[in-house]
C-alpha cells in the first residue's frame, strides 16, 4: 500500500532474483494503479477503525513464475495527521478435488487511529458462477494476539451503462474477541484505465459501546478514482 517505496522495491528485488526475472521484463510487467478516495468510516475485518479520511492509494502488481506478488500503500490524510497502511500478498491459482480456487497468503500493516497491528492470513477465491465467495484466516502477530475468519459473498451485475458495473456482497467476521458483519454495495465505472467508484454499506459488530473498534449500526459512505497504467 514509501522509505516505503525503497523497502518494498528491496524487497521486490530479492523476490526477483530468487525467480530468475529480468529488470527489463519485470518493468515491462508492472501494473501500477493510483488513487485518491474519500470515506465517512473505515473498517478492517468488522473493525472500525478510523472516521472521515482522505485516502491516496499506489498499489501494483508483479508476475513472476508462478505466482503474482501484489503490493499497496495507503496514506490517509485524517484529522490530526497522516496514518499509513500497507501489505504485501502472493496469488496463485490452485485446484482443489477438481476445483479450481483463487489462493492469496498475505500480510497486513494497519495504522489504526486506535492503535496499529500487524496480521497475517491466508485466503481463498471461489468462483460459483452465481458468486463469488472468497474465505479467509487471518492472525494478528505478538503473543497472544487474536485470529479470526472472515466470508465474502458478492456478485457483479452489468447494468444498461456500458463499463458500469453494480456488486452487492455480504461480509461476516467471526473473530477470537467480538463478531462482525458489513452489508452494502458498490459501483464502478470504467473508462480507458480509469475506474470511477462508489460504496455504500452497514456495519455492526457486538463489542462493547465503549470499545473504540465497536461498530454500532455505522453507515460507511465512500467514493473515488483511480488509474491504471
Amino acid at each position: 500500500m514509501k522509505t516505503v517505496l525503497i523497502s518494498l522495491m528491496t524487497m521486490l528485488g530479492v523476490a526477483v532474483g530468487s525467480a530468475g526475472v529480468t529488470a527489463t521484463s519485470l518493468l515491462g510487467d508492472l501494473s501500477p494503479e493510483v488513487g485518491v478516495s474519500y470515506n465517512n468510516l473505515s473498517t478492517s475485518g468488522g473493525l472500525g477503525i478510523r472516521d472521515e479520511s482522505v485516502a491516496y492509494s499506489l498499489a501494483t502488481s508483479i508476475p513472476l513464475e508462478g505466482v503474482d506478488v501484489h503490493l499497496a500503500l495507503d496514506l490517509h490524510d485524517v484529522d490530526g495527521g497522516w496514518e499509513r497502511d500497507w501489505s504485501v500478498a502472493f496469488s496463485r491459482p490452485v485446484e482443489v478435488f477438481g476445483q479450481k480456487l483463487g489462493l492469496e497468503v498475505f500480510y497486513n500493516n494497519v495504522d489504526s487511529s486506535f492503535g496499529p497491528w500487524d496480521e497475517v492470513g491466508v485466503a481463498a477465491v471461489f468462483d460459483g458462477g452465481f458468486a463469488d465467495v472468497t474465505a479467509s484466516f487471518w492472525k494478528e502477530l505478538g503473543s497472544n494476539a487474536p485470529y479470526g475468519v472472515e466470508l465474502i459473498v458478492s456478485r457483479d451485475f452489468d447494468t444498461p451503462v456500458e463499463n458500469l458495473t453494480v456488486t452487492p456482497f455480504v461480509a461476516v467476521n467471526v473473530a477470537e474477541e467480538y463478531n462482525g458483519v458489513e452489508a452494502g454495495v458498490s459501483a464502478t465505472y470504467d473508462w480507458n484505465g480509469v475506474s470511477l467508484f462508489l460504496k455504500g454499506s452497514y456495519n455492526d459488530n457486538d463489542l462493547d459501546g465503549s470499545d473504540p473498534y465497536s461498530l454500532d449500526n455505522d453507515w460507511h459512505f465512500g467514493g473515488g478514482v483511480s488509474y491504471k497504467f
